[in-house]
């Protein structure tokens, strides 16, 4: 029986993952048509206030999203934590939740997001704009677990593209446990280059 639920598990998380990325690739071509091309977007830094990233998220997303609730914080949106759990510590709920100075939504019947200006430490990444992406697949609900039901991506502003977080290869069993956190983040990205699969090699 704990086969069985797991597969069945993984298949609602497959069919999920790719209607969430699906919607956000959608709304970028939609904003872009009537926007003009994303890399002229007058997007945020990691230092802007609330109202900068509510007024970009309101610009260049909100449109083209089926949004439902917009929420200063996560407690808003009816989460009980600040932050997830991840598969390598999954009941310590405090990685990498929305931050007060950005915008988290609730859109599409139920998935729960934010977008959040980002940068990397990469000097050709230093060169792009980007904005990370976090997605929770059934909101407040249980588990709230980096790689199972929350998963990110990088928002390309400059070259207008959606890819996974970091370096797909993170995401296996031994590389979580010993990098930690941060590679659990790379999960979304496994399961994209994938072909939308959570394969046996999945850290589930």
């Amino acid at each position: 029986m704990p086969v069985i639920v797991s597969k069945h598990q993984k298949e609602q998380t497959e069919i999920q993952l790719k209607k969430a990325y699906s919607t956000f690739s959608q709304a970028l071509l939609m904003s872009q048509f009537n926007n003009g091309n994303c890399s002229e977007w007058v997007a945020t830094e990691p230092s802007s206030t609330y109202e900068d990233n509510l007024k970009y998220f309101e610009s260049y997303w909100q449109p083209y999203l089926n949004v439902t609730k917009i929420c200063k914080s996560m407690s808003k949106c009816g989460y009980n934590i600040t932050g997830y759990g991840a598969i390598s510590n999954k009941n310590n709920k405090v990685y990498y939740g929305q931050s007060y100075n950005v915008p988290g939504f609730i859109y599409g019947g139920g998935f729960y997001a934010y977008i959040r200006p980002y940068s990397l430490n990469s000097t050709d990444e230093k060169k792009q704009k980007l904005q990370l992406l976090s997605i929770d697949l059934n909101g407040a609900k249980q588990p709230n677990i980096i790689g199972r039901d929350v998963f990110q991506f990088v928002i390309d502003v400059t070259n207008c593209r959606i890819k996974g977080f970091g370096n797909k290869k993170n995401c296996t069993t031994a590389n979580i446990q010993k990098g930690g956190v941060e590679y659990s983040r790379a999960c979304g990205g496994k399961i994209l280059s994938d072909g939308w699969e959570i394969k046996d090699d999945y850290p589930w």
